[in-house]
């Protein structure tokens, strides 16, 4: 193909990109993009760089190379989210344009017409157009390189053994570095490890790879495994810190997830299904999606599961006569979803067991699989029929770029974000809670409690309802009603330190120290990022009680631990200064 046909068709790409987000660049920050993005501490100096590669503790997630785009951009152009989201829309349209260059790479019919058919795809546009899915977007461009890389390595190893013998007493000529095929190799795992660093679903790329080379040559030999070992100890490590770190830090565990083997078997089944059928048909497109019951009890909720068994024993028994790319198909596809199946704890499954963000690359193996595969089947077919299935495609693109175009609406704010989830999904209680959460916080708190009353009545023992309505209470100078909220969230979440620190703070407010001393403690005994808040709050309490000396150390550790926190400092000065009588600091 032509240089000039191909900067054509990158460019009309990503014109239809461009086109399809167009309202995502006038879209604002919304929900968790403060602790991601607005509110966020790390973003801050070159210390706040250095502590989010180094402390994997000092965010929601490790992923470190995703913050350290949002501290550069910080740096350019302050918190305006037009910056935000235009990277992300640039990152998605580099992923499309990647994909369409792996696919020729393949040698692969339809290429170009796959990869758009990713690039406008509705459900993508939650991975697009919120600003926290930066983990998507740039986790996948790095992926591409690296696939890129290693078949370029493939391919220049290849050509080293085709190299003929030197002739005897003569040694064969040394390869300039840059076509040594240890470059492109070196290239593959330093983009595959940023990807990493993004979001450790890429931890899949080993086995797409593989997947990949016993497609094209019919085998897989250890020559072809053996390369890929570092590639499966590294994604194995990161993606092992991933999962704990859910269950520890965001605390990803508890009865939500108590389902058994037999019961997540049945779950990746349904998420299978759920993501393919969204695929085909992506209608009804919602944040939050409803989260329904999983029963292995049931025979009918092990039909998905059966579905998908049966069409890889179909495929694989078949694969003869119909060829290897329907079996490797499914594999890919079903080897993305992998991680989000269930499998592994996602704090995000407490709300629902599916998210369009999830299936942000199976949407890019499914397009190829589609795509691509129907043009193989109509590689022999009368010109007719091919130019009638390209302008059916291309009727299918404009109606999916059209919907992507109205999906992006959704992502506006805040406040369209929830009033259109609770629309769709109007028995999300997390929508509920953080739909409140947003009223309350532009001083609409009448319709917050409404909300948040709303929220328990669908989920009775939801903490963070809970402390909303606590904070409410205490903003209204209600200590007892805040304390009672809180209390009833100690009950349900015993380990929460968070709970903790909200009940020990309104005990000092309300003029009980030594029951606030006894609550702080027992946050401390579990690690967590609020743990600065946890030591000012007991030197707090600790001064009050008289025990001055103690107090001091506690503000101590409040400063070594965030040192930017100013409260703190002031605090610490306070106490080393505090004379009879003197005003006590303040929690």
């Amino acid at each position: 193909m032509e240089k000039k046909t191909l900067l054509a068709l990158s460019l009309l790409l990503v014109g239809a990109v461009l086109g399809a987000y167009l309202p995502a660049l006038d879209a604002g920050f919304v929900w968790n993009d403060d602790t991601y993005v607005t509110e966020n501490p790390t973003l801050n100096g070159v210390d706040g760089l250095v502590k989010l590669w180094s402390d994997p503790r000092s965010n929601e997630q490790y992923y470190p190379l995703v913050f350290t785009s949002y501290w550069v951009e910080k740096r350019l152009w302050g918190l305006h989210p037009l910056g935000y989201h235009l990277v992300n829309v640039l990152l998605h349209a580099g992923a499309a344009l990647l994909l369409a260059g792996f696919l020729r790479r393949l040698l692969l019919p339809g290429a170009w017409l796959a990869a758009a058919l990713f690039a406008l795809h509705p459900v993508c546009v939650e991975s697009v157009a919120w600003v926290t899915e930066r983990k998507n977007t740039l986790s996948l461009v790095l992926t591409l390189l690296a696939a890129h890389a290693w078949f370029s390595w493939r391919e220049a190893s290849a050509a080293r053994e085709r190299m003929p013998a030197p002739k005897k007493n003569r040694r064969a000529p040394a390869l300039p570095w840059y076509r040594r095929p240890s470059i492109p190799y070196a290239l593959a795992l330093a983009a595959f490890s940023l990807a990493l660093f993004a979001k450790t679903t890429a931890s899949v790329l080993p086995a797409v790879l593989l997947v990949l080379v016993w497609w094209k040559e019919g085998r897989l030999a250890w020559k072809d495994v053996r390369p890929t070992l570092p590639f499966f100890g590294l994604g194995i490590a990161l993606a092992l810190h991933t999962a704990w770190l859910e269950r520890t830090m965001v605390r990803a565990t508890g009865q939500d997830w108590a389902l058994g083997l037999a019961g997540r078997v049945v779950l990746a089944g349904r998420v299978v299904a759920f993501y393919a059928g969204k695929f085909l048909f992506p209608s009804d497109l919602a944040f939050i999606y409803p989260r329904w019951t999983v029963d292995p009890a049931s025979g009918l909720q092990w039909l998905p599961a059966a579905g998908a068994a049966a069409l890889l024993g179909l495929a694989f028994a078949f694969r003869d006569r119909l060829g290897r790319g329907p079996l490797a198909a499914l594999l890919l596809f079903g080897g993305v979803l992998f991680p989000a199946m269930g499998f592994f704890n996602v704090y995000a499954m407490r709300f629902s067991w599916v998210a369009d963000h999830f299936a942000y690359q199976a949407v890019a193996v499914a397009s190829a699989a589609v795509v691509c595969g129907g043009a193989s089947l109509l590689a022999g077919a009368p010109l007719a029929a091919r130019r009638a299935a390209a302008g059916v495609l291309l009727a299918v693109l404009g109606i999916l770029g059209t919907l992507s175009y109205r999906q992006c609406h959704v992502y506006r704010d805040t406040e369209t974000l929830w009033k259109d989830t609770l629309e769709k999904n109007p028995g999300s209680f997390m929508s509920h809670t953080n739909y409140g959460y947003w009223l309350h916080s532009v001083g609409r708190t009448d319709e917050a409690i409404g909300h948040f009353e709303q929220s328990l009545r669908i989920r009775p023992e939801n903490v963070p309802t809970l402390l909303n309505l606590a904070r409410i209470e205490e903003e209204g100078g209600s200590y007892e009603k805040a304390a009672g909220h809180l209390r009833a969230a100690r009950q349900i979440e015993p380990n929460d330190p968070v709970v903790r620190l909200n009940l020990a703070t309104i005990y000092t407010k309300a003029g009980r120290p030594a029951e606030a001393v006894e609550e702080y403690l027992e946050a401390l005994r579990r690690p967590s990022s609020d743990d600065y808040l946890v030591h000012n709050g007991l030197g707090v309490a600790l001064m009050n009680l008289g025990r001055q000396a103690e107090a001091i150390e506690h503000f101590r550790m409040t400063v070594q631990l965030r040192p930017d926190y100013e409260h703190g400092q002031r605090n610490l000065e306070k106490a080393l200064a505090i004379m009879d009588g003197g005003a006590p600091p303040r929690p």
